[in-house]
């Protein structure tokens, strides 16, 4: 843990205390058995703690190296894995499920195929389960079973015209995955966990995993938990199977949270993890590529939830601010959605707090200070919060334009809804700045 950092900001350690205390009284309150938190800041594990228990029955203490099934946070790796074979040439997200699933024809009428993009973005329109109880009764289909029984299914709705989420879809991607590799989807995501150094984390786990926790269910009417004994997900594995840790999970994040190329895939690919491809009803938030996003308070956040029997679970990045809250529990009664909120709105703000003071402006920014004119109306250069920024005086509650600096007197435009493009301050012959040119218009400076 960074306690050099937490230590040498008073605002960010006392926020962190009162979340500490804000999870004990939860986790008293609520009598859960456990719950493990990590917050990550710029790749690293900035505070986590371990409450409760892992094992009620022996008192084992909860650490941030006890192991959680994960569950549907699960679908991140394979969705990871799916994106890998993208990038090197392999298929692409618009081929059809059943160019590589040979036995697979599901169809809805008049529809097209359903698609690699719409199992990713659970927009495919097939069933969410497979033909039996399985999160019921505690028996999952093996391979065969599941193809057999999956043939004799039929979409609910043609692909994209709803957000429907499907674990059937994610388990046919692991097929996918399995066709085009020659390996098991295992081996696959196996590869992925080496990569990142992830030693604790394991992709099928069997149920006798040293340090795995045991999961509850919610009190019964003399309120006592019945602990659930393990269970295999067998061919719904790349939709539920994983266990893994907090400490482990924050390596996960470095990755989530990269902003360039990576060991996995490109910057590009990563984005396009992360970005929404398809918007919830109420704008609350959305999918993208085997992520969940979010809206928490001021700040939009991906990742994903797990739910398992026994486990509730979350996976969450900010890759605006570099932040990211893992929460990890072994009851059906806990609430790691509320827990990683509490974390993005107590937390975050002090960090985002910190790194604003820790822009330094160049000093040659004030050259471009001032008033420039042109027919459309006028703007104002200034400095603010470490960054130069553009300003137009009919809407001042309009989000600035900000310059991002690249060459000399040359920057980046960072504006929503038209980023990307190139500002130049011009100067005359002494040097003095004359001009702003934003994109390819321009105004006058104003002395």
């Amino acid at each position: 843990m960074n306690t050099d950092f937490i230590n040498d900001h008073p605002d960010l350690r006392t926020s962190i205390t009162l979340f500490d205390k804000w999870l004990i009284m939860n986790q008293h309150t609520k009598q859960l058995p456990s719950v493990a938190v990590g917050l990550v800041h710029n790749g690293d594990l900035l505070w986590g703690k371990g409450y409760g228990y892992a094992d009620l029955a022996n008192k084992t203490p909860m650490t941030l190296d006890t192991r959680f099934r994960i569950a549907s946070i699960t679908k991140t790796f394979t969705a990871l894995a799916i994106l890998q074979l993208v990038e090197q040439g392999q298929l692409r997200l618009d081929d059809p499920i059943g160019d590589y699933v040979t036995w697979f024809n599901l169809q809805y009428a008049d529809a097209p195929p359903i698609t690699i993009y719409h199992c990713l973005t659970h927009t495919s329109g097939l069933p969410r389960d497979a033909t039996i109880p399985h999160w019921t009764e505690n028996v999952f289909q093996d391979v065969d079973e599941f193809r057999e029984t999956t043939q004799t299914r039929y979409p609910t709705m043609p692909p994209l015209m709803a957000h429907s989420y499907s674990n059937l879809g994610y388990s046919l991607l692991g097929e996918v995955i399995e066709t085009v590799t020659g390996k098991t989807w295992e081996d696959a995501i196996q590869n992925i966990l080496n990569q990142l150094g992830m030693t604790d984390t394991v992709v099928k786990p069997q149920g006798h995993e040293d340090r795995l926790a045991i999961g509850y269910l919610t009190y019964d009417d003399n309120y006592e938990r019945e602990a659930v004994s393990f269970i295999e997900t067998k061919a719904f594995s790349p939709s539920a199977s994983m266990a893994s840790t907090v400490n482990d999970l924050v390596k996960y994040a470095k990755f989530h949270l990269s902003k360039g190329l990576t060991p996995l895939i490109s910057g590009y690919y990563l984005r396009e993890m992360h970005r929404v491809h398809w918007v919830n009803e109420d704008w609350s938030g959305g999918y993208g590529l085997g992520t969940r996003t979010w809206r928490m308070g001021d700040y939009v956040v991906s990742g994903h939830t797990g739910g398992y029997k026994g486990f509730l679970t979350m996976f969450s990045v900010c890759r605006e601010h570099d932040f990211g809250v893992i929460v990890l529990t072994n009851s059906l009664d806990s609430t790691p959605y509320q827990v990683a909120e509490k974390a993005y709105t107590l937390v975050l703000p002090e960090i985002t707090k910190i790194t604003a003071k820790t822009r330094t402006p160049d000093p040659i920014w004030q050259d471009y200070v001032g008033s420039y004119k042109y027919d459309w109306g006028d703007g104002e250069v200034v400095i603010r919060n470490g960054q130069l920024q553009v300003l137009d005086l009919k809407y001042l509650n309009a989000p600035p334009i900000i310059l991002e600096p690249t060459d000399a007197d040359t920057f980046i435009i960072r504006v929503p809804g038209n980023p990307g493009e190139t500002a130049k301050f011009i100067r005359d012959d002494s040097g003095k700045v004359v001009r702003m040119q934003l994109r390819n218009e321009y105004s006058i400076k104003v002395d």
